[in-house]
């Protein structure tokens, strides 16, 4: 570094000189450097702060946008899922009602079930009776064609002779088959 005076105060002070310009102006200029180019960090950074917090407003705003969407679509669900539970109780109300009517009718089916088995077993028995009535009469037949035959003999040997009415009396009570056990005498 070559330090010369400065020909303005040549006389009363010396001032050096640092290329060519006088040094306290070249320390002005520093000093103005050094104050300024950390303020231009400084805007830098400001400038990056301020781009910063315009990104997180536009997130803040895209977020509350994704908020609201959420919020209604939480809305429509909360509304669609009670719509689902009113559904599920009425059909709830339906299958009860189903089984109600479900259980009446197995009740009905086993009463006609047991009626038809009763009934059954009175149509088994009452066919016994039947088939033991019917001989019944069928042997009463046979036993009334025989006495019409007997009757008829007898009046044909009543007119032929004359006898006494004592005596007809107890040959008819003779000749005649034992009274059944359910004639009234």
């Amino acid at each position: 570094m070559k330090a010369t005076l400065s020909r303005a105060a040549e006389g009363w002070m010396a001032v050096p000189v640092w290329f060519g310009l006088p040094v306290w102006n070249t320390l002005f200029v520093l000093l103005l450097l050094g104050l300024l180019l950390p303020a231009g960090c400084r805007d830098r950074g400001l400038k990056q702060a301020q781009e910063e917090a315009r990104d997180a407003k536009a997130a803040a705003a895209r977020l509350e946008g994704s908020l609201g969407v959420a919020r209604r679509e939480i809305t429509d669900a909360k509304a669609e899922l009670k719509a689902v539970k009113q559904t599920r109780d009425e059909l709830q109300e339906q299958i009860d009602k189903f089984r109600q009517e479900r259980d009446q009718a197995l009740a009905l089916s086993q009463q006609a079930r047991d009626l038809v088995t009763n009934l059954s077993a009175r149509a088994d028995g009452q066919a016994g009776v039947t088939a033991g009535l019917e001989k019944q009469i069928a042997d009463l037949k046979v036993l009334v064609q025989d006495q019409q035959k007997i009757i008829e003999e007898l009046q044909k040997g009543v007119a032929a002779q004359p006898v006494d009415a004592e005596t007809a009396v107890v040959t008819d009570k003779e000749k005649a088959p034992p009274a059944e056990p359910n004639d009234k005498p």
